[in-house]
């Protein structure tokens, strides 16, 4: 098996974290070997986990924020079990629009690659099996706020696990003061590429946080421009 370019670097985050299956983490080991802008990429993905770790440890996810916003899903949504956790990305790429403001190197941009119709040689979406991932979010609140409303909008190849068809979800929730933490169980369709979008609106006052979606297994797709996350400060 072998993978472009494109493809090593979207497997580095669960490379150096040691979270890919043994078999893929061999054809990384050896692209690493032969290609130096990939280590690169690799360098800085493995100075980001470590800056992260000491720095930016997200806490675990809030019970009783859960319960209230998965207390007013259907109950086929609320009881489903998610057995494939992505949150550990997904928490990294939440702060990492905050650590590229704060100084340090980055793999500079590469360069533009035409677009390909990859009609003919993709798999139909209605041949692929849907993949289950969880995301974890944050929000910081620095008062206890009641009745916000928590908008959650997913591509067209995402859905919220159990909700089949809706891509677009809205909860009346209470925040606590400090860290409040969800994990979302979604379900991956099919490849394509797109952002997760969670809105708080708290009496007019509101907060977007952009975050990318994890991608399909072994999806060569175009990356996002300008790094994996958009982040907006969180809620205050």
């Amino acid at each position: 098996m072998t993978m472009s370019c494109r493809q090593i670097r979207s497997q580095l985050p669960d490379y150096v974290r040691g979270q890919l299956p043994a078999d893929e983490s061999r054809v990384v080991l050896v692209h690493l070997e032969n290609c130096a802008l990939c280590q690169q990429h690799e360098a800085f993905e493995r100075s980001l986990m470590s800056e992260l770790a000491s720095r930016c440890r997200l806490p675990d996810p809030s019970p009783g924020f859960e319960h209230r916003v998965f207390g007013q899903l259907p109950a086929p949504a609320s009881n489903r079990k998610v057995h494939v956790v992505w949150g550990g990305a997904v928490a990294a790429a939440l702060v990492l629009g905050l650590m590229l403001g704060q100084g340090g190197g980055k793999p500079g941009p590469e360069p533009e690659v035409a677009a390909t119709d990859l009609t003919e040689e993709a798999a139909a979406p209605s041949e692929l099996a849907p993949v289950e991932r969880t995301v974890r979010l944050a929000f910081n609140a620095g008062e206890a706020l009641d009745d916000v409303t928590l908008t959650l909008d997913l591509p067209p190849h995402v859905e919220l696990s159990g909700l089949p068809g809706q891509h677009r979800v809205s909860w009346q929730v209470s925040l606590v003061q400090g860290d409040n933490v969800l994990e979302l169980p979604l379900t991956i369709l099919f490849p394509g590429a797109g952002e997760l979008i969670a809105e708080l609106d708290a009496n007019g006052r509101q907060k977007v946080f952009r975050a990318m979606v994890p991608q399909y297994p072994n999806d060569d797709g175009p990356a996002a421009p300008g790094g994996r996350i958009n982040h907006k400060e969180p809620a205050t």
